[in-house]
């Protein structure tokens, strides 16, 4: 590692072909997105909030929703940017240079299918399920509203294994160490499987 890295170099000097990105999903957005309508749901229909659950329930989906949005924002704003530099991988964060690595400290670590499995099963399970309720009392016309709240429950869960699966199957996870981090040692990266011969030849 190249401890000298002083982050005065800024990522807009390199050329955008020799820049990969890193890939992201959208599962705070998709959440977030599920938050706010549910936040709607209750804060706008009607004359709104009326009892005090009701006005807890806008009250915390509102905050988790636009908490949610905005890191997916945030983060989207601050992508990763890693640059092959000769034999070596030089790690842009929020725009600067941040340090160069040797391409032995990037380790490449899929996540096993056990784990995917873990995930992925009970999140399908989920999706079947609140599609299956919510969608009843619309086609009988009851309880719309409340049937419509279980659906969206229901879309969001097949959006997040949506975008659980394409990430995936379309991007490779790299760990890259971060510096100076009280709180972690690396951070894991999403890089399109396209892109992976240019940081790493022999792969």
């Amino acid at each position: 590692m190249n401890p000298t890295a002083s982050g005065t170099e800024l990522l807009t000097h390199v050329p955008e072909r020799r820049r990969v990105a890193e890939t992201l999903g959208w599962q705070p957005g998709i959440w977030g997105a599920f938050f706010l309508l549910v936040a709607s749901v209750f804060g706008l229909g009607g004359k709104g909030p009326s009892l005090p659950v009701e006005w807890t329930i806008f009250g915390s989906s509102a905050a988790l929703g636009l908490a949610l949005t905005g890191y997916e924002a945030w983060r989207r704003r601050n992508r990763t940017v890693l640059v092959k530099d000769g034999e070596r991988i030089a790690v842009y964060r929020k725009g600067r240079l941040d340090m160069i690595l040797d391409s032995g400290e990037v380790a490449v670590r899929d996540p096993e299918l056990f784990v995917m499995l873990r995930i992925g099963v009970p999140l399908g399970l989920a999706a079947i399920l609140f599609t299956s309720v919510g969608i009843l009392p619309i086609l009988r016309n009851e309880s719309m509203i409340d049937g419509l709240l279980i659906l969206s429950l229901g879309l969001a869960c097949w959006a997040s294994l949506g975008s659980a699966a394409w990430t995936r199957f379309t991007c490779r996870s790299l760990r890259v160490p971060i510096k100076g981090s009280r709180w972690r040692a690396e951070e894991t990266v999403l890089i399109p499987r396209s892109r992976m011969k240019e940081l790493f030849p022999g792969i």
